[in-house]
């Protein structure tokens, strides 16, 4: 037991966020590849930024699914939260009885000394109206699975206030999904009001 990874990948080191913040905060993703992959990448909607001899620099707009993460990551940063999960391949061991362990990917994961927030982010493109009863549902499922993995990591003497988000970005939601969330005891964050949290910490 003492073996098994409960929740991976994780930066708890300060160099190791801030390497991580720097890219996070940005908000285009950016490259340096060989001259000669330039038109390839040109023709992925990447942007010239800079031209060398051998390399040139490429930068591109995160995709809107990527952005929001990165938005809710970095906000848990500038926050000062000690523990985040790193990059899009965080996951959480989950183990239900009757069934084999699986890793559930968490879009972020952040951990002070008394809470742990785990998020879940859905965004759309274009401002959409869609049925979120089905993702809340899941997301409300894997609360006590996730609760165990977090005690089984950090041990028992650590009796955190786990807050559930479900951060959304150009999705309008219904009110039934709204009280649905609520019922669940997961806290609801739309583009607004993440807009208002992030300009209360910067």
């Amino acid at each position: 037991m003492a073996d098994i990874k409960w929740l991976t990948p994780l930066v708890t080191e300060p160099p190791q966020i801030k390497r991580e913040a720097t890219w996070r905060g940005k908000p285009y993703q950016e490259a340096s590849v060989s001259n000669t992959l330039v038109p390839e990448y040109l023709e992925q909607g990447w942007e010239l930024v800079q031209e060398r001899a051998r390399k040139s620099k490429l930068r591109k707009l995160w995709p809107h699914d990527q952005r929001l993460e990165n938005r809710v990551w970095y906000l848990f940063y500038l926050l000062g939260y000690p523990e985040l999960g790193s990059g899009r391949s965080f996951k959480i061991r989950i183990e239900r009885s009757g069934a084999d362990p699986i890793y559930k990917q968490i879009d972020v994961f952040a951990k002070d000394d008394e809470t742990v927030v785990v998020t879940e982010c859905k965004s759309s493109a274009t401002i959409t109206k869609r049925s979120l009863q089905k993702d809340i549902e899941e997301f409300s499922s894997l609360k006590g699975p996730i609760a165990n993995a977090v005690r089984q990591h950090y041990g028992s003497d650590f009796k955190p206030k786990i807050i559930w988000l479900f951060v959304t970005e150009k999705i309008a939601w219904s009110e039934p999904d709204k009280q649905w969330a609520k019922g669940c005891n997961i806290n609801v964050v739309t583009e607004r009001e993440l807009r208002v949290a992030s300009r209360g910490v910067v």
